[in-house]
């Protein structure tokens, strides 16, 4: 089953994302509230996927992403954002992101990127999303 790791400073988007994930049938393996945190975990629980807050205080996103990277290059990261067209996404995909979700999220579209990088989700985990 695809395991996820979430790495945001705003509490209410993290459990938010971490809601509509695990309604969908992913494992949520952890959350982070900074971009430190969020590489120790990384490290640490070795997810399918990790999505990473862009605007984090002390380490941002982009610095997150570029320290994951260089550690292990087939990482599977989403960068999350408010802007559709945001230079610093590009860039970011440029670095190895493989996608970016949008802010506020919406689950169909959320869902919809999340399974284009790690796949389906375990559906007997499902509660109720359709997407």
């Amino acid at each position: 089953m695809p395991t996820i790791l979430i790495v945001d400073d705003e509490e209410l988007d993290r459990k938010l994302l971490h809601s509509i994930l695990l309604s969908a049938g992913y494992e949520v393996v952890g959350t982070a509230r900074s971009g430190e945190e969020g590489i120790e975990l990384f490290n640490t629980l070795h997810p399918d996927l990790v999505t990473i807050d862009l605007m984090m205080p002390k380490m941002n996103g982009m610095e997150v992403l570029i320290r994951l990277m260089k550690d292990r290059k087939d990482t599977n990261a989403l960068i999350c954002t408010s802007a559709h067209s945001d230079p610093v996404v590009d860039l970011a995909m440029r670095y190895g992101a493989r996608g970016y979700i949008i802010k506020p999220f919406q689950a169909k579209s959320l869902l919809s990127t999340v399974k284009e990088v790690i796949g389906e989700p375990d559906v007997s985990r499902m509660n109720g999303w359709n997407y």
